[in-house]
């Protein structure tokens, strides 16, 4: 079901007055008519968005668009999507991947219908829940409102336009509005959560979040996704310096001081399943890609990489004093320093990439004619993504603390703070995985990253390094590089910027689809920052 039909079922029974009532068609006031089915719908919200970053949506296509890894496999729009030259959207009935395009909006909008309705019954005082042991107007709200925002800001992350609903607005008056106009109204959903977890007491049980959350920490995060939606909206390098920075330094500086995480299982039908991560760091569905990893390297091996014609690049062995990355001189020395897992990968234990090959000797370097510039040596097994990708089970980072601290950090370069802040910050970490600390000037001793030119990164590029590399499939929609590459006019020449309105939400509307992307398209990445 689309957004739009999903709001115009809501409205149905308000705008349509007729005597016979269809049992099987209900309307709110009658199927919502229990506390328990009111909090029942509300508490679900969030597993509803959750769907928004899974499998079936846009994210794990966006993730290869952005260089955060790569796969060889057609599925959820990974090989199409991320193709050289790029290609536009396809948004028409029966497009490749047009589904992968949809579904996150579906779900978002599934969410934002159903906290509507909920909490319209609160507001309405057509159930109480404060007379209910154990429940609360107050909690309920607040956690609606925190969902509201999530929602919302997604949408207005992803797409260049949204529809904005909540239980105080006609159905009837709902029209789309433009990505800043929807992110504008997240902004406010979390403000009013966070006002709302300062009053009272209360604590969300984990069959809604996954994890128990108390109030304090509900208005941690409510704070943290203020931040880290302000940065994130921006498409262009212009809109990402036009940012209220010092509205995100001040909100990341109220936001969580510890990783929250998504207790993501896959045990049972209501588990708060994050299967985007799961498939994107699945053995045989992820390889570091090159394009940006790459600089990692300090033999040469990347430049020449970068070099050559597409068409002819192959894998090469990543030389560095990046820890995070296996060390060695070549191939077999890397190997060497890794362990082999029980299930026969060969891993780096105590970094965040491992040479990418089994027990027996195989690769997952398939598929040449999609292009052997996927391929590399490389694969994602940084704890506890690889885990979850074998047995399900984890605590997956969502809100890190590490990427306010980016934002922070960003945010004392662009003016509200020093460069010794932002060379504190790069070396929090850098020094922690082996590289010689940098300075207010940009001190670059182990040339990390190296630039596609061969030039080493100066402090900004630090920046960058350290938040992608503390980032990588965590934030919101686990799409960080997508997400700040517009920003920072990274992403290769012709990559979608935003996605359009669904086709199906255009038809409805009596309006034509459109497309965004394709190198010389509409809301198309220029030719980026390191000549791609």
């Amino acid at each position: 079901m689309t957004g739009l039909a999903t709001l115009m079922l809501v409205s149905m029974a308000g705008c349509l007055e007729l005597e016979v009532q269809n049992p099987n068609a209900p309307d709110a006031s009658r199927a919502l008519a229990t506390p328990g089915d009111v909090e029942a719908l509300i508490a679900g919200a969030f597993n509803r968005w959750l769907n928004f970053q899974g499998y079936s949506g846009a994210t794990m296509a966006l993730s290869n668009v952005a260089a955060e890894h790569v796969a060889p496999w057609g599925n959820a729009g990974m090989e199409s999507w991320a193709r050289i030259p790029r290609v536009p959207t396809d948004n028409i009935a029966g497009g490749q991947d047009v589904g992968n395009l949809t579904y996150g909006w579906t779900q978002a909008y599934r969410a934002i219908a159903a906290l509507r309705d909920g909490l319209k019954q609160i507001q309405d005082d057509v159930v109480d829940l404060d007379k209910v042991v154990g429940s609360s107007n107050l909690r309920a709200q607040a956690y609606g409102k925190f969902i509201q925002g999530v929602a919302h800001g997604s949408i207005a992350l992803l797409y260049d336009s949204g529809f904005v609903y909540d239980e105080t607005i006609d159905p009837t008056t709902v029209v789309l509005q433009d990505y800043n106009a929807v992110m504008t109204a997240a902004l406010g959903y979390l403000q009013d959560a966070a006002d709302l977890a300062g009053t009272g007491s209360f604590t969300i049980p984990d069959t809604w979040l996954s994890n128990a959350v108390t109030q304090s920490e509900l208005a941690k995060m409510a704070y943290s996704l203020k931040a880290m939606f302000r940065a994130g909206v921006a498409r262009t390098p212009t809109e990402r310096a036009d940012v209220d920075w010092a509205a995100v330094k001040s909100d990341a500086n109220k936001g969580v001081t510890t990783d929250w995480t998504i207790h993501s299982t896959w045990t049972g039908a209501t588990d708060f399943y994050d299967e985007g991560v799961d498939y994107r760091n699945y053995p045989g569905w992820n390889m570091t890609n090159n394009w940006v990893l790459g600089m990692a390297d300090q033999s040469g091996a990347y430049q020449t990489w970068i070099n050559t014609a597409t068409p002819d690049k192959q894998p090469f062995v990543i030389v560095t004093p990046d820890t995070r990355f296996p060390q060695g001189a070549d191939e077999a020395e890397q190997l060497a320093m890794q362990e082999l897992r029980a299930d026969g990968f060969s891993w780096n234990a105590d970094g965040y990439y491992s040479v990418s090959i089994g027990a027996d000797g195989s690769r997952i370097w398939f598929r040449p004619d999609r292009g052997t510039w996927r391929w590399s040596y490389y694969y994602n097994t940084r704890e506890p993504f690889m885990t979850h990708s074998n047995d399900g089970d984890a605590q997956l980072p969502w809100i890190k603390v590490q990427y306010l601290q980016a934002l922070i950090a960003e945010a004392n370069f662009r003016g509200e703070g020093t460069m010794t802040d932002v060379a504190n910050f790069v070396n929090a970490t850098r020094t922690a995985n082996g590289l010689a600390a940098t300075d207010a000037n940009g001190a670059n001793a182990d040339c990390v990253p190296k630039l596609p030119n061969g030039s080493c990164g100066n402090l900004w590029e630090m920046l960058k390094w350290e938040s992608r590399m503390e980032s990588m499939f965590q934030g919101t929609l686990r799409i960080h590089f997508w997400i700040d590459g517009r920003g920072w006019g990274d992403l290769m020449e012709g990559s979608r910027l935003q996605l359009p309105v669904p086709y199906t939400e255009m038809q409805l509307l009596g309006q034509k689809p459109y497309n965004f992307g394709g190198v010389g398209g509409v809301s198309a990445a220029p030719v980026g920052t390191y000549g791609y």
